[in-house]
């Protein structure tokens, strides 16, 4: 269980820069595992582990929103990915996958939009996979 000890090591190290203070009181608790095996838990596992790891991570909310009876849809470009980071100067987008879950052939078109503008738009199962693209970009 790799990514979990690297989840909660980067969460050790950022809350150590954070909060020296509390750390070298003894006042750390690692953090809560996020359910991995749905969507919402392995995307706040990636969003965490970026941001922990000093770089930048936010969600993409690309549904619209409701107001009294009506169903306003959203801006957002269909196939923009769930997740945007930036790592060492890279763009990065994230489209997390779980269970039988497939690409869209609209997030197939952005993924080859984004990879022809030179950033990367990835496909994420596992928190194993993301570690994978992680480390395979900070290398570079």
């Amino acid at each position: 269980m790799e990514a979990k000890i690297r989840y909660h090591d980067v969460h050790k190290i950022h809350f150590a820069k954070e909060y020296p203070n509390a750390f070298r009181s003894g006042h750390y608790t690692a953090p809560v595992w996020p359910k991995v095996g749905t969507a919402n838990g392995l995307t706040n596992y990636i969003i965490n582990f970026v941001n922990w790891s000093g770089y930048r991570a936010t969600r993409i909310s690309t549904t619209g929103r409701k107001i009294g009876d009506k169903w306003i849809k959203g801006t957002t470009r269909k196939g923009t990915a769930d997740i945007s980071l930036t790592i060492k100067g890279k763009a990065i987008m994230i489209e997390v996958k779980v269970g039988s879950d497939k690409p869209s052939d609209h997030q197939l078109k952005e993924q080859a939009k984004e990879r022809a503008a030179g950033g990367w738009y990835e496909f994420v199962r596992s928190p194993e996979e993301f570690l994978e693209i992680y480390d395979r970009i900070v290398s570079l």
